[in-house]
């Protein structure tokens, strides 16, 4: 075993060296120029071609612009703040975190909080279209986000777990394995937008083009693309819920904090696999949902396999399904569980 990370290690070493000195192995490649008169190997470097001179007030605008970008999206963040607590929690955030001290209100606070942030990573980055354009474009997307973010609360609370009230168990009963589960719908729908709103639109057709604008179409797709996304987290916790040898509904109804740390890793997991379907450039219905399919589909796969390999790799010798579920519940299986699904998750990513 040892063996195997080190070579993991030193395989990963070698990749960041790689392309810390990619510059230099194409230096390396490059033809020695050859003297005119003696057509021999001339020692003399290339001429390099000067980049022109940014001006100091062209970084400013850019720094200025840039503030104003980050001025929105508080902007925006604070109405998320505002739409969370007022028209889906209904509480006072305040009183519940620091008089209180409820934790299941901060731990699915701070979910959601989170994933409105990766949301927001979608439209305040990219190429700029201009600062009016930048600005409401920004603006729409963002106040979409919320929106999504709201319904997938309501998704999570009426779908996912259709036994629960989930403001009474967060709320009432400081119920934390219920907050995580919130938690992780809330990152992984964060996930899934962000990596939708990357992407620009290439495959609208000329009707659609002539009846919305451009980003009236890329709000279609995230549109989509984010309810598809949603069946396949309710799927995915069917799933789980079958392949695990107890029932969640239950153990989340004894508080079972470290069971719903487990299965948010298991949303995380599988929103980040799905959110792959999703990123780069929209191209047309049919190639995007094929592949949005087929990621959907390898994402089940790996959601059983990691299910079986984490107890191995991460807990030999121990069922840590097992552990989550007996008499005094350990976080620490159910967090050990997460990280299997949010890491493997995370190599897939990087490797698509």
């Amino acid at each position: 075993m040892r063996n195997l990370l080190a070579f993991v290690g030193l395989g990963l070493l070698l990749t960041v060296l790689g392309f810390n000195n990619s510059g230099l192995a194409e230096d390396a490649l490059q033809p020695v120029p050859l003297s005119e008169s003696t057509g021999v190997a001339s020692a003399q470097a290339p001429v390099s071609v000067p980049t022109p001179a940014v001006s100091l007030t062209d970084t400013l605008y850019l720094i200025g612009q840039s503030l104003f970008y980050i001025l929105e999206a508080f902007i925006l963040f604070w109405f998320a703040k505002l739409a969370y607590s007022k028209l889906y929690r209904r509480v006072d955030l305040n009183a519940e975190l620091f008089t209180r001290d409820n934790q299941a209100v901060a731990i699915s606070t701070v979910g959601y909080y989170f994933g409105i942030l990766l949301a927001f990573g979608g439209a305040v980055s990219g190429e700029s279209q201009g600062l009016r354009v930048d600005v409401v474009t920004i603006a729409i997307y963002g106040f979409a986000s919320i929106i999504l973010m709201l319904l997938a609360s309501f998704m999570c609370e009426k779908v996912l777990l259709p036994a629960f009230n989930n403001t009474k168990e967060i709320v009432e009963d400081k119920n934390l394995g219920v907050a995580f589960v919130e938690a992780g719908v809330y990152i992984a729908n964060g996930l899934i937008i962000l990596r939708v709103s990357q992407g620009d639109v290439q495959g609208a057709p000329p009707s659609a083009l002539l009846t919305l604008s451009a980003v009236g179409y890329s709000i279609l797709v995230l549109i989509v693309f984010w309810l598809l996304a949603q069946v396949v987290l309710i799927i995915a916790g069917r799933l789980y819920d079958l392949m695990t040898s107890y029932k969640i509904h239950e153990q989340l109804e004894r508080d079972n904090a470290a069971v719903g740390l487990a299965f948010g890793g298991a949303l995380i997991g599988i929103g980040n696999i799905v959110s792959v379907a999703t990123r780069g450039d929209f191209t047309g219905w049919k190639d995007s949902l094929s592949l949005f399919g087929a990621d959907a589909a390898f994402g089940f796969i790996m959601l059983f396999l990691v299910h079986k390999l984490t107890d191995a790799l991460l807990a030999p010798g121990v069922t840590l399904a097992d552990e989550q579920i007996q008499e005094n519940p350990n976080i620490g299986a159910g967090l050990l569980e997460a990280f299997g699904y949010v890491g493997a998750s995370m190599l897939i990513v990087w490797a698509a």
